[in-house]
């Protein structure tokens, strides 16, 4: 059992020969590459798991059909990725999404027993988002339920930040990608690590480049909210953790103890 928190990043699928620029606001257009969908288990003090987003629904899944297609071997399925961590979803108490988009919000039938954590304005707009947005949420299609729907009953909405969902674990809104993304603040031995979400998919959004300090992502609701909310990161997290970059699972467990 960990004397601080910490944290396992798992892929749970991988989006093939994906276009760059969707992750990169018009920068290497026309260029394709495989991206690792993303789940992470944060593991505390008293040994309780917290599980940060549920990844998609797989290819044999009916939701398959309104999205992208995505590969997950076996191994990739987000019950085996998680039992092979030993956790059992049935036991997990607390889920974290950082929004409700399908590549991070499907899958959450596996935790009968969780409380759903989300924020108020990412609920409320994934029941009507701007129509650009719908495919992205999975709603507006005849006779389709939302994958996130099946965790409805179970959703305590927030507003803003909150501090202390559990000992040195904190949730923080992080408008900008949709109006209610929110990121993970896990105080670690080893500084404060920062699960994004997809307000940074890709470290290189993070690092910038020449003409921007932080780059946004081209799948965006709001780009003041999201300048806004790099400089909040800049104040609080020490290590980025971001949710579609294969550089985020070069280490097993976080932080890293060299």
């Amino acid at each position: 059992m960990p004397k601080y928190p910490m944290i396992r990043p798992i892929v749970v699928g991988v989006f093939p020969d994906f276009e760059v620029s969707l992750f990169l606001y018009q920068r290497r257009q026309g260029q394709k590459a495989d991206f690792p969908i993303l789940m992470y288990v944060v593991e505390l003090e008293d040994g309780k798991k917290i599980v940060v987003d549920t990844g998609p629904c797989g290819p044999e899944d009916p939701s398959a059909r309104h999205h992208m297609p995505i590969r997950r071997t076996p191994e990739m399925e987000p019950r085996a990725a998680l039992e092979n961590l030993g956790v059992r979803p049935e036991d997990v108490e607390t889920v974290v999404l950082t929004h409700l988009h399908w590549d991070h919000a499907s899958n959450c039938k596996l935790f009968p027993n969780a409380t759903f954590f989300v924020q108020k304005a990412e609920l409320q707009c994934s029941l009507a988002p701007n129509p650009v947005q719908n495919g992205q949420y999975e709603v507006g299609i005849p006779r389709h339920m939302p994958p996130w729907m099946d965790a409805f009953p179970q959703m305590q909405p927030i507003e803003g930040d909150l501090h202390d969902l559990a000992r040195g674990v904190h949730l923080i809104g992080l408008p900008g990608h949709t109006p209610g993304s929110m990121g993970v603040l896990v105080e670690t031995r080893k500084g404060v690590h920062l699960i994004p979400g997809d307000h940074i998919p890709l470290m290189a959004n993070w690092e910038g480049d020449q003409k921007l300090k932080h780059i946004p992502g081209s799948i965006h609701i709001n780009l003041d909210d999201y300048h806004r909310s790099f400089l909040k990161i800049e104040k609080v997290a020490d290590v980025i953790l971001p949710s579609h970059d294969f550089i985020t699972v070069r280490y097993p467990c976080y932080p890293v103890m060299e």
